[in-house]
């Protein structure tokens, strides 16, 4: 504790003279995310493996070979109920480490008190203690009458000043508290209004839903969060998210923090959508109702059980949380629009009940969320999670089958099982991150109405297309569309890569003109602006490598990323690669004043050379050779 102390004084006494009255609200302005589109993990806790070990399954590292799942970003927790038992730096090794495996930008859940700070009064009928802290209306500021400026005696403000001072490096989204809006009942936070206890027309009872207290107090969490987490960090996003229905939102914005039946005040003047700048919800559309409409004239469901459907559904739902949002003003007009995050977010892998399920739909959801995420200009989608919960075998509850990974077994270290969810959002993520829609591109494609897809050109100017036919029939991911690319998009070849590439790493390489035979999962195609003399090799491989030519370059420089690191100049190079793995080959020209005028990079696999491996069993005339490689066949001459 004694470093936690001297920590947060050096910090204190450093920064202290930025910290100025707060002066505007969310209604005046929302800070911009200027990160690419991050799609992440969900972290969770697994018994028997460390942060570090769960967040190089998530991201993986091309340094240690471990393809990982696609995750850039993490979903992780710090409660105050944690960091009071063990320490405010208790995981500032990890989050360091995660930030030196690049992932970067995370959301994290803050909230849940410690015993000794929980509020106990009960605001119900039923005797339940609130689950927020005591003494949230306590003055938020001291000016540094107790070593920080915050007043300690609000031990939310304190708890959430210490962590930000300490994790504001790591983290991008503050979400505060998760799914504050869970509704015990099952039934009032969906009830129309007119209808006995809804949420639209009454304030949420604090005996039926998850914080156990007056929603009045969650706008009192959510004034001292923007209040503290915009003083020490006016980048980072204060973040509402999980609130599970379209009427808690509401609640949220038409009240403000006044314990008197939330009415405006001097001393409480904004309502709560003046306290945050990112709106987030978790999506599962297998359960939301975005796969089935109800049919008056049969009495019956109609249902829409497929990958496209599913992705849709979570447009569905942004649009109709951005009406409550516009009813309150945040339209871009009145004030300033929220950024958008999901901070959970999958279906299932199994079919259970009358759900979607099945590893096809549920590979195919996840790469087109990733491109619509992207596309409709999401800041982060973080899928739900890293691990499954049970075999597929045993499994009979939908969240027991979302994970990237099958259940992690410490005997496997890192080489755990994977899905095939986790292989293509690892596939995703390593041909688009970093990258940016660009809808004149799309628009050029002119696709079919039974394909759909995206183009997104990197910073280097690398164009990658991503397409595939739309889904459309109920519990099926059978689709077929042809596609061929208008003329002077492609050069005179291109590169095809599939979901598995991270895991897989195969290509084809054929005519630009040629006609794609589209499935319901999406493929990757790029022009290739070098040659090799292969594309996929065994170790040890002689490279070779030429680069285009170009009279706006002089100097030529390539560089290999992966298991090895290698560099040369000139526009033709040979190399010999030792070590097998999947590397990006990076290629720069620069100009006579040594500026960089070009620069592009693909993928090359280097694979272990195989050895044969067999037995051979002599019987008179008949010779058996017995194949003992992995595939154990067996062949007679």
């Amino acid at each position: 504790m004694l470093r936690v102390f001297l920590v947060l004084t050096l910090l204190y006494v450093c920064v202290r003279p930025l910290y100025a009255q707060l002066n505007y609200t969310a209604l005046d302005q929302v800070s911009a995310v200027n990160t690419p589109f991050l799609p992440g993990l969900n972290l969770g806790v697994y018994p028997g493996f460390s942060d570090q070990q769960l967040a190089l399954l998530a991201g993986g590292s091309a340094a240690q070979n471990i393809a990982g799942a696609g995750a850039k970003s993490l979903r992780p927790s710090l409660p105050e109920s944690f960091l009071e038992q063990y320490g405010y730096d208790a995981r500032i090794d990890a989050f360091e480490y995660y930030n030196q495996i690049q992932l970067k930008n995370h959301t994290l859940i803050v909230g849940f008190p410690s015993e000794a700070h929980r509020d106990s009064t009960s605001y119900c009928s039923n005797g339940d203690l609130s689950n927020l802290f005591k003494n949230l209306y306590s003055p938020i500021w001291d000016d540094g009458a107790n070593g920080t400026q915050v007043n300690d005696t609000n031990y939310y403000a304190l708890y959430l000043y210490k962590t930000v001072l300490l994790y504001k490096p790591y983290i991008k989204f503050w979400e505060i508290w998760n799914e504050p809006g869970f509704d015990y009942t099952g039934l009032k936070g969906w009830s129309p209004p007119g209808t006995p206890g809804n949420w639209w027309d009454n304030d949420p009872d604090p005996c039926d839903y998850k914080l156990k207290a007056p929603i009045q107090h969650y706008i009192r969490i959510l004034r001292i969060s923007w209040e503290i987490i915009k003083t020490l960090d006016s980048e980072a996003q204060v973040a509402v998210s999980g609130t599970g229905y379209l009427s808690f939102l509401d609640a949220i914005l038409r009240n403000t923090d006044n314990p008197n039946g939330g009415q405006v005040t001097p001393e409480y003047p904004h309502k709560g959508g003046a306290y945050f700048d990112c709106m987030g919800f978790h999506s599962y559309p297998h359960f939301d109702g975005a796969l089935r409409t109800w049919n008056n004239d049969t009495q019956s469901w109609i249902y829409d059980r497929h990958s496209d459907a599913a992705v849709r559904g979570l447009m569905r739902t942004r649009n109709q949380m951005q009406e409550i949002l516009d009813q309150y003003g945040f339209d871009g007009v009145l004030y300033p629009e929220k950024n958008w995050i999901i901070t959970e977010c999958n279906i299932p892998r199994k079919q259970l009940g009358d759900y979607i399920g099945s590893d096809l739909a549920q590979r195919n959801f996840t790469m087109k969320t990733w491109v619509e995420g992207a596309r409709r200009n999401f800041k982060t989608i973080q899928l739900y999670k890293i691990a499954e919960e049970q075999p597929y075998a045993q499994a009979d509850y939908e969240f027991e089958v979302m994970g990237s990974y099958q259940p992690l077994q410490t005997a496997f270290g890192l080489n755990q099982p994977i899905n095939q969810q986790g292989e293509a959002h690892a596939t995703t993520t390593a041909l688009l991150f970093g990258s940016t829609y660009n809808e004149v591109k799309t628009a050029a494609l002119n696709l079919p109405e039974s394909a759909d897809g995206a183009a997104f050109v990197h910073p280097n100017g690398k164009t990658v297309y991503v397409l595939w036919a739309k889904s459309h029939t109920d519990q099926s991911e059978a689709a077929a569309a042809n596609f061929s690319f208008p003329a002077g998009i492609l050069g005179d070849s291109m590169v095809i890569r599939t979901w598995d590439f991270m895991h897989n790493p195969q290509e084809t390489v054929v005519a630009s003109s040629q006609i794609l035979n589209l499935t319901s999962t999406p493929i990757f195609i790029s022009a290739r602006d070098f040659s090799l003399n292969a594309a996929i090799g065994c170790a040890p491989f002689a490279l070779q490598m030429q680069a285009p030519n170009n009279p706006a370059v002089l100097f030529w420089q390539w560089e290999l990323l992966g298991p090895d690191t290698l560099s040369a100049p000139g526009q033709s190079v040979a190399l010999n690669l030792e070590v097998p793995g999947l590397y990006q080959v990076y290629l720069k020209g620069f100009d006579s004043n040594l500026n960089e005028v070009y620069t592009t990079s693909d993928w090359l696999t280097i694979q272990t050379k195989p050895t044969a491996f067999f037995d051979i069993v002599i019987n008179g005339p008949i010779v058996q050779t017995i194949n003992l490689s992995s595939l154990n066949t067996e062949s007679q001459l």
